[in-house]
């Protein structure tokens, strides 16, 4: 995770190693898939395809993660490449923040936990931020931080 400043502004993006290796991987993986289809089907298959996911869909996912946070406001983008969900909190709008965790079970009852804030606005409606990755955990941090400076409540329900 990268944090820079833009005079009051602070931005978050990943790393330009981290969507870097995942692309050159997935460039090496559909060439490696294709001369190894020919001793194993399946795994040459399972490279060629996941290769070109992780080359075409993964990797620009992650060029475009990004997180700001300014005195006025906070804005996420955030999500797999072309079904990008864009989050944008102004704090003169918020009436307070609660911190939660929900949890659900995966194939074979694994148990998942999702981090959330959920921004309640003034006019009754709320936003829900996922804080599913580095970028975004960090970009919360700094705005909670700004969102108790101007006295607005926040409860942590995790």
């Amino acid at each position: 995770m990268s944090e820079s400043t833009d005079g009051s502004t602070r931005v978050y993006t990943d790393q330009f190693w981290v969507p870097m290796s995942v692309l050159l991987g997935g460039m090496v993986a559909g060439p490696a898939g294709w001369f190894m289809r020919l001793s194993s089907a399946r795994f040459g298959w399972a490279l060629m395809i996941g290769g070109l996911i992780a080359a075409l869909g993964f990797a620009p996912s992650l060029f475009l993660d990004k997180a700001t946070v300014s005195e006025q406001q906070f804005t996420q983008r955030t999500g797999i490449w072309g079904m990008t969900a864009v989050h944008t909190v102004n704090v003169d709008q918020l009436s307070h923040v609660r911190l939660t965790k929900e949890e659900s079970r995966g194939r074979r009852g694994r148990k998942n936990t999702s981090y959330y804030m959920i921004c309640h606005l003034k006019d009754g409606s709320q936003e829900k931020v996922p804080l599913g990755n580095s970028v975004a955990e960090a970009a919360a941090g700094d705005f909670l931080q700004v969102v108790a400076s101007h006295n607005i409540p926040i409860s942590d329900e995790t």
